[in-house]
């Protein structure tokens, strides 16, 4: 399903630099003036393609690309932009690399995985130049498991071992193999004693179709992103057992993804892109607009699920389902608390794709974060817009068990565990 710009009856403004530029004198003037200094002083600004299709997934970390173009930002810096629902992770990505979609709402896995060929796939270049959202990650579990499988990984390790000696699998549904969920389950499940992929069943399934697969006993356990854990949990077919940032506080789960080609060639462009995102990010973050939000975000174009099942996460309401509830801001998804495409996290989604041998050999990290990261088309948007942009992150990164990642040091990481599938 596609949306078009929202309508405007008001004729577009003429940009006064296109005006003067039109009189003779100033013509007269810039044939004057040295060339470089022409260039640099009259270049236009105005994007390379303005016609600009997002992809998006049915997921609250769409939030902002929605609002961008439902509140006018993306018309504001001079793209006209359609908004169309995909399927699936996978099929976004597709159409990303297709070309029929400019730009897309991704897992923050995907362009790294992408431009490492991870599991095989052929490799292909995509960049991140704006980090969506964070936090709003959860991982379910079947209502009838509830006190069985909890925060503490070696509970999951005495159900599997339950299940195997009556020749069943404990199940698990990601809904991408190599995604922040994918990943984090991995290390959580570790640290319990358990390979999940030696060990357990996993699968692959698109949020939206998780809790009703979860309702017929498909599977036993899932991790996705709000609104599917609110959801579960209201209809009593799950409880969640952990919010994602119990395991890692604001951790990143969505990026803008494009290809790196087209970053190349329409540079303006994605500034554009960033610009606006970043106004509706803000807008976004103001706890003052979120009922709004979560009315946007309802409609059948979008997540398709009542807003009363989207609110409470956007306003950090926790409810895990077995009687705990709690209010916190500071857990809710968050859209512009650090848009800034951090180098440091590249490296830790290369490191434990390495640990799970998901690639072959060890990656170039430096090479990895200078071919996916484009902080410089970030920072550049943001300075045109007068804005301060997020700084650069090289602190450790301390995960809710103790381990440690060093960005100084990705490789020691991605070799420290002793469960794992490294193939070399």
């Amino acid at each position: 399903m596609t949306t078009s710009p929202p309508s405007d009856p008001t004729p577009a403004p003429k940009f006064a630099r296109r005006a003067v530029l039109q009189g003779s004198l100033a013509a007269g003037l810039l044939a004057a003036l040295p060339r470089a200094s022409a260039a640099t002083s009259y270049a236009s600004d105005e994007p390379e393609v303005k016609d600009v299709r997002f992809g998006i997934i049915a997921v609250e970390s769409c939030a902002s690309i929605v609002v961008a173009h439902e509140k006018g930002f993306f018309k504001k810096h001079g793209l006209a932009s359609t908004v169309a629902k995909e399927a699936s992770w996978a099929g976004a990505r597709d159409k990303l690399a297709s070309g029929e979609n400019h730009a897309t709402h991704m897992k923050y896995a995907q362009p790294i995985g992408s431009t490492l060929g991870v599991l095989g796939a052929q490799k292909f270049g995509m960049v991140i130049p704006f980090t969506l959202s964070r936090n709003g990650s959860v991982f379910m579990v079947a209502k009838q498991l509830e006190g069985k499988l909890t925060a503490d990984p070696k509970t999951w390790k005495t159900q599997a071992d339950e299940l195997k000696a009556k020749g069943e699998v404990l199940t698990i549904a990601l809904p991408l193999p190599f995604g922040w969920h994918g990943l984090m389950y991995r290390h959580f499940l570790a640290s319990g004693g358990v390979n999940a992929d030696k060990d357990l069943k996993v699968i692959t399934l698109p949020p939206a179709q998780m809790v009703q697969n979860m309702r017929v006993g498909t599977m036993h356990a899932c991790a996705l992103v709000e609104p599917w854990g609110t959801r579960g949990v209201g209809d009593k077919i799950t409880t969640i057992a952990l919010y994602g940032h119990e395991l890692w506080r604001d951790h990143p789960v969505k990026a803008l993804g494009v290809t790196a080609e087209f970053a190349d060639k329409n540079p303006k462009t994605v500034k554009a892109m960033v610009r606006a995102l970043h106004e509706a990010a803000a807008w976004c973050d103001d706890f003052g607009n979120r009922e709004e939000l979560a009315r946007m975000l309802s409609t059948p174009s979008y997540l398709n699920s009542p807003a009363a099942t989207i609110l409470p996460s956007l306003k950090g309401d926790l409810d895990w389902g077995d009687g705990r509830k709690q209010s916190d801001q500071s857990a809710a998804i968050a859209f512009s608390k650090d848009n800034h495409p951090q180098a440091r996290e590249i490296q830790w989604f290369a490191a434990q794709f390495r640990r799970w041998g998901m690639v072959t050999g060890e990656p170039d990290y430096a090479d990895v974060v200078k071919r996916v990261a484009r902080a410089d088309l970030y920072e550049a948007a943001l300075k045109e817009l007068g804005a301060t942009p997020h700084a650069r992150n090289d602190a450790p990164i301390r995960l809710w068990d103790g381990t440690v990642f060093d960005p100084a040091k990705p490789a020691e990481y991605g070799r420290a565990f002793a469960i794992h599938n490294r193939k070399d």
